[in-house]
């Protein structure tokens, strides 16, 4: 974790980071729709966060008999496939955008090292959002009948990602703000 840490401190470039987030936010908006589209395709009869929050073992069974009622449980299997797509793109893209931002503090600064250290911490989201897809292929592979402990452990790892993406949210509306006043800051004593 300290050889990433001090690695990011002073790579990539800014330029660089400049690319990578431009084209994770292109990659992030593909699999975003490639998901979406899956997700209804598979008639999944509530809204995704609803089934990740539910905490509800019976009614995750009520909702897996709904889509093999339908005929719809493959293409719901599949979704998940590609929901892995949709997570790798996030994992990219709040690292990459976090990573340019700490690039609007000075090297040694301790804004750059906050910044650094919310891009690495970002990373769980994307980690606990995969985990959440473990579990799961799990209960998938028993979708009427799997242990209801399961439920809890997938709706935690889901509530665990949903916190962070929160942070990872507030941390870029924070850094930008940050780098903002610090660059003001620095054109008011240049200009002195």
């Amino acid at each position: 974790m300290k050889t990433m840490y001090r690695y990011f401190l002073h790579s990539p470039a800014a330029l660089t980071l400049v690319l990578l987030t431009i084209a994770s936010l292109g990659f992030n908006l593909w699999a975003d729709n490639l998901l979406t589209a899956n997700y209804v395709a598979s008639k999944f009869p509530v809204p995704f966060y609803t089934a990740q929050l539910s905490f509800d073992p019976v009614k995750i069974k009520d909702w897996y008999a709904y889509l093999l009622q339908e005929g719809t449980f493959d293409q719901y299997l599949h979704t998940q496939h590609v929901d892995s797509l949709f997570i790798l793109s996030t994992l990219f893209l709040h690292g990459f955008t976090l990573l340019l931002i700490s690039r609007m503090f000075a090297a040694q600064s301790k804004g750059r090292a906050v910044m650094v250290v919310c891009a690495i911490i970002s990373a769980i989201a994307p980690l606990c959002d995969q985990l959440e897809n473990f579990v799961s292929y799990v209960m998938l592979a028993n979708p009427t009948g799997f242990n209801g402990a399961l439920a809890y452990l997938y709706s935690g790892f889901a509530a665990t990602k949903f916190a962070f993406f929160v942070f990872a949210y507030i941390a870029v509306a924070l850094g930008v703000m940050g780098g903002a006043m610090v660059y003001f800051q620095r054109r008011q004593l240049a200009a002195q």
